[in-house]
């Protein structure tokens, strides 16, 4: 499944046109230089008229203090990009405001590669929807928000409905939410869509308050059409809170009928004895859907692995439901799918190529054996004799658990337990280890 009109255009969008800077002491005075980089949000709604269809600001590294809106209008053969200065770390943080931290109003635009995280301490108790600010609003026809790392805000990601051609592709995204009085609250993608295509590929979200993938309307408040949910590992959805039962992924649920929806190819996870549906594609009411797709994905644990609501036309094949608690199906599919106990042996290894940065993928792995290292075929994605490194998902801004010269075949990555990352105002994660069990890499080429 691929998006529209941007197709193809953001992995040569910033070789072309001309590049303009931002940076935490720009000003609104400069002239975007290099040596005179505007602020943000100069930046961001067009430099005074200066950043125009193929341009590319650059983020210069430091922390910006939010919130920002994003204006840039691109055309479909010319995007805009704002992308993270290579070697650099930007951070856009949105603690001390209720606005969401990073709004996109401008089609034709690309956001690459930056840091958008809520530093505000407070994680619980209220119950209002703002209560901890939206982290990255999609409110602009054909956008593109490519590997950028989002988290400790809540939701991360918002795809308002009337938008079509949006994709959010190689994110990151993690500790998302806040304990509210009735449960938790905060989901990593919170997409809705009166018309699509949205496209939400290669992502990884894990440990949030509520859902990983949350596709879910109210009545009158838009639809669920065209929705693509692809190649994402998705893990711990939930469990940062005390009283959660959300899946990790919900697809076509809400008190709207939803139509062709697609869920496919993704990787899920849950530790025994831990989780709600990992699976769940429909509202658990009665409401009648139009069509969906389930098919190839890989999904471990939960109370229930699967469940199926109500479509006219289903298609649910190819899917791996491993030692979870069972089927819940009310669409006549013509056979059940199974549940298969968990392995004792072995590992099963998922990599997944970035769509965007060469030299880039996701790397999953199922350590049904409780070995110290599994061996990890990286050939479709490294050449002989490149640099790369591979961190945990779970440790992003520590050290590298393996690197160096590529030199064909599998690398070795350590199955160690590592310790999730605690959530912005708490001193440890409420989540479970993963390790050695399950463990999610990020491998990157790096400069020689």
């Amino acid at each position: 499944m691929t998006t529209g009109s941007l197709v193809g255009q953001a992995a040569t969008a910033s070789m072309k046109g001309v590049g303009f800077y931002a940076a935490p002491h720009g000003s609104a005075a400069a002239d975007g230089s290099r040596t005179r980089p505007w602020d943000l949000a100069t930046a961001l709604t067009g430099g005074h008229g200066r950043v125009q269809p193929g341009d590319t600001v650059w983020l210069r590294g430091g922390a910006y203090r939010g919130p920002f809106h994003s204006t840039l209008t691109g055309t479909a053969a010319a995007p805009i990009v704002v992308r993270q200065y290579p070697g650099e770390r930007a951070i856009i943080d949105g603690a001390g405001s209720l606005n969401d931290t990073f709004v996109v109003q401008g089609p034709y635009s690309i956001f690459w590669g930056f840091e958008v995280v809520n530093t505000d301490p407070t994680r619980c108790c209220s119950t209002s929807s703002n209560f901890r600010a939206d982290m990255v609003t999609n409110y602009a026809p054909h956008t593109k928000f490519v590997n950028l790392i989002v988290h400790d805000g809540g939701p991360g990601f918002f795809v308002s409905t009337p938008y079509p051609d949006v994709e959010i592709s190689g994110s990151i995204v993690y500790n998302i939410g806040y304990q509210g009085s009735d449960r938790g609250h905060g989901h990593a993608m919170y997409i809705k869509s009166d018309v699509g295509p949205v496209l939400v590929r290669d992502n990884i979200m894990f440990n949030q308050f509520g859902f990983g993938v949350h596709e879910y309307t109210d009545a009158g408040s838009g639809q669920l059409r065209n929705i693509h949910v692809e190649g994402n590992v998705v893990f711990n959805s939930g469990l940062l809170s005390n009283n959660s039962q959300s899946a990790n992924i919900l697809a076509g649920g809400g008190q709207a009928p939803a139509d062709g929806i697609t869920v496919a190819d993704n990787m899920t996870y849950y530790p025994p004895r831990y989780g709600a549906k990992n699976l769940q594609v429909g509202p658990v009411s009665g409401l009648p859907n139009g069509s969906m797709t389930v098919r190839n994905n890989y999904a471990v644990g939960g109370s229930t692995s699967l469940y199926v609501g109500h479509w006219r036309h289903a298609v649910v094949d190819g899917n791996t439901l491993v030692g979870g608690g069972g089927v819940d199906i009310r669409t006549d599919l013509g056979a059940t799918p199974a549940v298969a106990p968990a392995p004792t042996t072995g590992t099963t290894v998922f990599v997944r190529p970035n769509g965007y940065e060469p030299g880039r993928a996701n790397i999953v792995v199922y350590n049904w054996g409780g070995l110290a290292t599994a061996a990890v075929d990286v050939s479709k994605v490294l050449h002989v004799g490149e640099r790369y490194a591979v961190r945990n998902v779970q440790d992003l801004f520590g050290a590298p658990v393996a690197g160096g010269t590529y030199e064909g075949g599998s690398i070795s990555l350590p199955m160690t337990a590592v310790p999730p990352p605690p959530p912005i105002g708490m001193a440890r994660s409420p989540a479970p280890v993963t390790g050695p069990l399950f463990n999610v890499f990020l491998l990157e080429r790096t400069p020689r």
